[in-house]
């Protein structure tokens, strides 16, 4: 897949999940804080934005960003969900690990 065709497969997947979602332009314009303009020029494949750019639509989107370049029949084979649930939890423990590290350091 060349970049055209990539960029190409990102416009339609923020469509395809956007109308899936009952989204308009300008509520995901809104939410992912860019125009509608240019929300229209991404997803009518005329631009693609910054890596930022990318990051804020999937937030937006409530989907991980990889699933905006998926290919159409592909499917996601985990609960985004869930994942986002187990990851949350990770970081608490890390945080949680961090903190007693600190704690027997500082205690020395």
């Amino acid at each position: 897949m060349n970049s055209i065709e990539l960029g190409n497969l990102y416009g339609d997947n923020i469509k395809k999940i956007r109308l899936s979602k009952n989204m308009s332009q300008d509520v995901l314009s809104e939410k992912a804080e860019n125009s509608p303009g240019f929300l229209s020029e991404i997803e009518n494949h005329k631009k693609t934005g910054t890596f930022d750019t990318f990051a804020t639509i999937a937030e937006a989107l409530e989907v991980e960003p990889f699933e905006l370049l998926l290919p159409q029949n592909e499917t996601v084979s985990f609960d985004s969900k869930k994942t986002k649930q187990l990851m949350k939890q990770l970081r608490k423990n890390v945080c949680e690990t961090m903190d007693t590290i600190e704690r027997f350091l500082s205690s020395n």
